[in-house]
């Protein structure tokens, strides 16, 4: 046999192993979202919890049931102050999935924070709760403070829906819900735990912002600034997911060049950011389970 049907003939091979090795790999992740309907058919929870980079402990969960971003057939990689899956419980008896999130910077692949909202809407969630960890850009916040994100600027230079069949122009005035930002305002306000509301940013990272940056993203009116939320906020609203969002400000958004970030620091300052935001969600759930409920 010449050389180059010899060739021909092997590509042939290796291409339909690669099918059927994906083919395979679909099966085995539609199998376990399956499977763990099944297990949360009962509980038919409606409502999310997003942890940004560091939050912990915002709630405790009964009767946890967890499973892997990789059986859920996500893309990701392991980064400090994330776990990498899906838990759920009850608070309280109230019905509960709690995640970390996945990232742009992490793949690349946007489709990536589409697919997992889509997983989210097929587990019957109704409202999303995110937190991200934020650098301040206005310069009367500091590290510690709580905001709401009440509209955001896009900067990572793309958008979930770019070649969604059938292409919908949505909506997106109403993104984070203005009837749950009202809401959160009073409780916090009963809690007395201050808390702003501005606008954020988002950038792809994983690089963060240089001080030229920074000045530029003040004039165009941005509070915080981080690598994540935006993307999310437009892939729920797309799905019929109501979304609102925390902003834990771990820094201040670099303006000099004698600066340094790190990712620890982050991770050390939203843990501590997340005593605060714990008493507003407590009182938040309740609400929204009595909401979903009528």
């Amino acid at each position: 046999m010449p050389i180059n049907e010899v060739l021909e003939e092997k590509v042939k091979e290796i291409v339909k192993n690669k099918i059927d090795n994906l083919l395979k790999e679909e099966e085995n992740v539609k199998a376990k979202i399956r499977e763990f309907k099944e297990k949360i058919a009962s509980l038919k929870p409606e409502v999310a919890l997003i942890l940004g980079s560091g939050f912990k402990d915002i709630v405790e969960l009964d009767d946890k049931i967890a499973i892997s971003f990789e059986d859920l057939g996500l893309k990701y990689r392991k980064i400090a102050g994330h776990s990498r899956e899906f838990i759920l419980g009850k608070y309280k008896n109230i019905p509960l999935i709690i995640a970390s999130r996945v990232h742009y910077y992490e793949t690349g692949d946007v489709k990536n924070i589409l697919k997992f909202f889509n997983i989210l809407k097929d587990f019957g969630i109704k409202t999303l709760i995110a937190t991200t960890a934020v650098g301040a850009v206005n310069e009367k916040f500091k590290a510690g403070d709580l905001m709401l994100i009440k509209d955001h600027i896009n900067l990572t230079g793309n958008n979930p829906l770019i070649a969604r069949e059938p292409i919908m122009f949505l909506d997106i005035s109403n993104a984070y819900d203005r009837d749950l930002r009202s809401k959160i305002k009073k409780i916090a306000k009963n809690r007395n735990v201050s808390i702003h509301e501005g606008i954020h940013i988002q950038v792809s990272g994983p690089s963060y912002e240089t001080p030229a940056e920074v000045k530029a993203f003040r004039r165009l009116g941005a509070d915080t600034i981080s690598m994540s939320t935006a993307l999310d906020c437009i892939s729920a609203n797309y799905f019929g997911i109501k979304f609102v969002a925390f902003a834990g400000i771990t820094n201040s958004a670099v303006t000099n060049d004698s600066e340094v970030l790190l990712h620890d620091d982050v991770v050390k300052i939203a843990g501590a950011i997340s005593k605060k935001l714990s008493l507003i969600i407590k009182d938040l759930l309740p609400y929204l389970n009595d909401i979903n409920e009528k």
